[in-house]
């Protein structure tokens, strides 16, 4: 998998920029784009699996898990997420230029 970058300039207005709410049942997985995921919704257990975009490849692909509504305060970035058990979910996005390494 192809790695992703984009610029810290893009970063700082995204809290404002490219906001989203999607159904549980969408996968965000635009080759194009960066999620930045702040907010899971879920009346029960629910599960976030992620492609990450970490340069280590152990941390690189991961499940997060809760239970009920969860705000990140720090978001969580993803290349592409699915969710299993989650009603919908919130955050934003940028444009990602692919790098390889």
């Amino acid at each position: 998998m192809s790695l992703k970058s984009f610029t810290f300039q893009d970063f700082l207005r995204l809290e404002y920029q490219n906001q989203f709410t999607v159904s549980g049942n969408a996968a965000l997985n635009d080759p194009e784009k960066m999620y930045f995921l702040t907010e899971v919704v879920s009346s029960g257990p629910w599960t976030l699996h992620i492609k990450g975009n970490n340069a280590d490849q152990t941390l690189r692909n991961y499940d997060r898990t809760g239970t009920g509504v969860k705000q990140f305060l720090r978001p969580i970035c993803a290349s592409e997420v699915s969710f299993t058990g989650v009603t919908e979910v919130s955050g934003f996005w940028t444009y990602a230029t692919k790098v390889s390494h």
